[in-house]
C-alpha cells in the first residue's frame, strides 16, 4: 500500500476527522499552560508577549522556547495516541510503509542536510559582505542548555506539523478527492495558512506564505514519493534545529542564544523565496536520483 493510502488502515469517519482537530486544540491549550503559569509567577509585572525582546530577556530565551515548544510535545504525543486508539491506525503505518522506521534514511539525510546548510549559510554571509554584522555568540552556561532542550524537544514540534499536514491532511483528502495532486496542494495551502501568524510574516509580508506552501509542497512530495515521513521529518528537525542552534536573529520565529546572531535583518522577500524555491529544487532532484523515485508526471 502507498503511503498516501495509508487512511485506509484505520477508521476514517467524519466525526474522527472533527474529533481530531477538537483534539489537537485541547492539547496545544493544555501544553500552553505551562508557560502561562510560569510566565506569570516569574514575571508578574510583564503582559506575556513572546515576540517582545524585553520579555524574552528576562523570562530567558531558552525558558520560553522550552515553554513554546511543551506545546508541541503534548499534542504530537496525544495525537499519535489519537491515531492509534480513535482511528485504529498501526503506530508504524502512521510514519512509513517500510517494515520499520528507516533511521539511516532519516539520519543520513537529516545530518546531511544540516552540515549542507551550515556551510552556504557560511559562504552567503562571506558573499554578502557584511560578516560583521553576524555575531559570534557562544556563551557555554546558555548554549548547552539549549543544545540539550532543543535535542528533545525540536523533534515533537516538527513531529506534530508532519504528522497534520503530511498524514492527516494529506492522507484524509486523498481518501475523499481521490487526486494525488489535489491532497499535496490543498495541504500545502493549510501548512501556510498555519504559519501565517509567524513574525516572519510581520516583517516580510503575506508574500512570505507562498514561501511556506512551497516548502509545504516539497514536504508532501517526499511523503508520498519515498513513501514515508523519514525524509519529511529528516527535512523539518534539522533545518529548525538550525535555527534554534546555529543562527538565530530577532525577526524569526525562534529567539535563541544560538552560536551565531544575525544582525543584517532579513533581506527581500523575492531572495527569499528565490533561494527556497532553488534549495527544494535541487535538494528533490538529488533524492529523486538516489531513491530513483517515479517522474512526477506519473503521481495520480
Amino acid at each position: 500500500m502507498r503511503f498516501i493510502d495509508s487512511a485506509r488502515l484505520g477508521r476514517n469517519s467524519f466525526g474522527l476527522y472533527a474529533g481530531g482537530i477538537a483534539v489537537l486544540i485541547v492539547l496545544f491549550i493544555l501544553g500552553s499552560l505551562p508557560l502561562l503559569f510560569d510566565a506569570q509567577l516569574r514575571l508578574p509585572a510583564y503582559a506575556i508577549d513572546i515576540e517582545n525582546p524585553a520579555f524574552i530577556k528576562d523570562y530567558g530565551s531558552t525558558r520560553l522556547l522550552v515553554g513554546e515548544l511543551l506545546s508541541f510535545f503534548f499534542a504530537c504525543v496525544g495525537f499519535v495516541w489519537y491515531l492509534h486508539v480513535a482511528h485504529k491506525r498501526p503506530l508504524r503505518s502512521i510514519f512509513t510503509t517500510a517494515l520499520h522506521f528507516r533511521w539511516q534514511r532519516f539520519f543520513g539525510f537529516g545530518l546531511l542536510l544540516f552540515l549542507t546548510v551550515c556551510l552556504f549559510s557560511f559562504l552567503e554571509v562571506l558573499w554578502s559582505g557584511q560578516a560583521q554584522m553576524v555575531e559570534w555568540n557562544f556563551k557555554a552556561e546558555q548554549f548547552w542548555p539549549l543544545f540539550l532542550f532543543s535535542l528533545l524537544l525540536i523533534p515533537f514540534q516538527a513531529g506534530i506539523e508532519e504528522l497534520v499536514f503530511r498524514v492527516y491532511a494529506l492522507q484524509g483528502l486523498y481518501l475523499r478527492t481521490k487526486s494525488v495532486w489535489l491532497s499535496i496542494g490543498l495541504s500545502s495551502v493549510m501548512f501556510a495558512l498555519m504559519h501565517s501568524s509567524n513574525p516572519e510574516i510581520a516583517v516580510l509580508g503575506p508574500g512570505l506564505l507562498l514561501y511556506y506552501f512551497i516548502a509545504g509542497l516539497f514536504l508532501a512530495l517526499l511523503a508520498v514519493q519515498d513513501e514515508g515521513l523519514e525524509l519529511s521529518l529528516a527535512f523539518h528537525i534539522f533545518n529548525n534545529l538550525f535555527g534554534a542552534l546555529v543562527v538565530s536573529s530577532d525577526w524569526q520565529a525562534f529567539h535563541t542564544e544560538a552560536l551565531f546572531i544575525d544582525h543584517r535583518g532579513p533581506g527581500s522577500l523575492f531572495f527569499q523565496l528565490g533561494s527556497a524555491l532553488l534549495l527544494f529544487t535541487g535538494i528533490y532532484f538529488v533524492l529523486s536520483k538516489k531513491f530513483k523515485w517515479k517522474p512526477l508526471s506519473s503521481l495520480r
